[in-house]
């Protein structure tokens, strides 16, 4: 099947590269893939703190769904209520991100 060719074929490029490239590239994906979710974010609108945190955990996270996703977020709702969450936080471009 032509997509486990594929695959076969990025998994020997990504092995050929070395462990240091790789996890340049797995650090530079981790962050891009925050950047990509925070602007969708801001596309979707206003939303309050624990719209964000959901939208935000279902875009990063999608096998956290269910009571995994339910269970975080009662946590979060009761500790918004008693001022101990204020919120996610859009991460901080550090200076050799590129962003």
């Amino acid at each position: 099947m032509a997509a486990d060719q594929a695959q076969a074929r990025f998994d020997a490029l990504v092995r050929g590269v070395g462990p240091e490239r790789r996890m340049r590239d797995q650090d530079a994906s981790y962050r891009q893939a925050f950047q990509l979710v925070w602007a969708q974010a801001d596309r979707a609108g206003p939303m309050t703190e624990l719209e964000r945190a959901r939208f935000l955990l279902r875009r990063l996270y999608p096998d956290l769904e269910g009571p995994r996703l339910d269970a975080i977020m009662a946590t979060f709702e009761r500790e918004w209520v008693a001022g101990t969450w204020t919120g996610v936080r859009r991460p901080v471009a550090s200076p050799d991100s590129g962003s």
